[in-house]
């Protein structure tokens, strides 16, 4: 047990160190273009399955499958933001292509990810 507590301790000293260097290159200019762009092509991505998706829910049989689909829509979501996010930053700013900037995407993703599954089955529990 405590080795697999001394691997997440050092992951998560990695993952800040990563954080603070990659806070220390980029600026705000770059930081708000690789916000929106990651918002406007994740947005873009999705928008074609959760439109289909809402259509589908005039079955009222396939409600709770679709609840499922939405959430899992989701988490794709925030899966394809971060990588997207990160791409344009490594674009905007030239001197993180020596950084592992996936450290940050995976971790910041996952957890996001996390969430909005934890709050997808808390409203689908609600409302089936």
């Amino acid at each position: 047990m405590r080795r697999v507590l001394d691997t997440i301790r050092t992951f998560f000293k990695r993952y800040l160190t990563l954080n603070r260097r990659v806070n220390a290159i980029v600026g705000f200019k770059s930081v708000i273009k690789s916000v929106f762009g990651a918002f406007g092509v994740s947005f873009f991505i999705l928008l074609i399955p959760v439109l289909f998706t809402i259509n589908l829910f005039i079955y009222s049989d396939l409600h709770l499958m679709l609840s499922i689909t939405l959430v899992l829509l989701a988490v794709s979501w925030s899966l394809i933001y971060y990588a997207v996010y990160y791409r344009l930053l490594a674009n905007y700013e030239k001197s993180l292509d020596g950084l592992n900037t996936r450290i940050l995407q995976w971790t910041e993703s996952i957890l996001i990810a996390l969430l909005l599954t934890i709050i997808g089955m808390i409203v689908i529990v609600t409302l089936f």
